[in-house]
């Protein structure tokens, strides 16, 4: 029964170093709008090539205030990630389109990356983070 008992303790601490040794970090995102000053950013974060640009695995938005708005993601454990972004001038939850579908509101991808008749794919757009890391971006 003793051996049941200290083995059980065993695996418990096992499985707590695990836990703690995965390095979880965060990010930080800094947007600067250069022609609007109002509205609002919307944020996806993708985690994997199979899930970009389909399921966001992390999303958020934030408000500009003044020409500047800021969004941070905590907690993300160590890896390759790619995101998207659009600056929602008139705050309607929504990238506005031409009639051609050609957004009329301001967007971005990970890595500096511009899409050519839809989104750069995820080798492309992909950043490593391993530390927590501020990226800075203008919105034009």
């Amino acid at each position: 029964m003793k051996k049941i008992s200290y083995l059980s303790i065993l695996i418990l601490f096992a499985m707590q170093s695990y836990a703690q040794s995965e390095n979880k970090v965060d990010l930080t995102l800094e947007f600067e709008a250069t022609e609007y000053d109002s509205g609002i950013v919307l944020f996806a974060l993708f985690n994997s090539e199979d899930s970009h640009m389909v399921n966001n695995y992390k999303e958020a938005s934030s408000s500009f205030k003044d020409g500047k708005a800021k969004i941070i993601i905590e907690n993300l454990p160590e890896g390759f990630y790619s995101f998207s972004y659009y600056h929602d001038v008139n705050s309607n939850g929504e990238l506005d389109k031409n009639m051609l579908g050609i957004p009329k509101e301001p967007y971005g991808f990970s890595n500096g990356q511009e899409g050519n008749f839809g989104p750069p794919n995820f080798q492309e757009s992909k950043i490593e983070i391993k530390t927590d890391t501020v990226i800075q971006l203008k919105i034009k």
